[in-house]
């Protein structure tokens, strides 16, 4: 399912990326849209701390570069992770940035990348997100074409 998920992210936003004039995601990709449709917070920005619990949460704290839901260009958010993600290697690090989706908060105030890593790319320094492509390899896609694909995504 993930490979399926990346192949028609990466055709999408490969064919997005090459001039389309206008952004549209073909309905034949219901994990896009599911991704933008469970996330309560979707932004790109850059990890400012990474803080690990006793209480079986890790803290990260982000500031936001993009705002597409749920926060505010500028703003510092704080989230709080099981750790036990942590241990199964889904780490931050201080400096790193990313684009994320993320889950609504749950009752206990913990919230992850919705379908996990699949929720979760990497941003690199011109701005560009990185999708896993088909076979091993990654495709920068330009952080203005990915919002605009993600912001539709619903709509379609």
């Amino acid at each position: 399912m993930r490979l399926l998920f990346v192949l028609a992210t990466f055709l999408l936003l490969l064919s997005i990326s090459a001039g389309a004039e206008r952004t549209v995601l073909p309905p034949q990709i219901p994990a896009m849209q599911h991704l933008v449709r469970s996330s309560g917070m979707v932004f790109a920005g850059v990890v400012l701390q990474v803080r690990r619990s006793g209480s079986g949460a890790t803290q990260i704290t982000f500031r936001v570069q993009t705002a597409i839901r749920g926060v505010r260009r500028g703003q510092t958010v704080r989230i709080s992770e099981w750790s036990g993600l942590w241990n199964s290697g889904e780490r931050y690090v201080t400096g790193e940035r990313v684009m994320l989706f993320l889950y609504p908060q749950s009752k206990l105030g913990l919230t992850s990348p919705v379908g996990g890593k699949t929720g979760r790319y990497s941003v690199n320094a011109a701005g560009q997100v990185i999708v896993p492509g088909p076979l091993r390899g990654t495709h920068p896609v330009p952080l203005k074409t990915f919002k605009a694909a993600i912001t539709r995504a619903p709509q379609e």
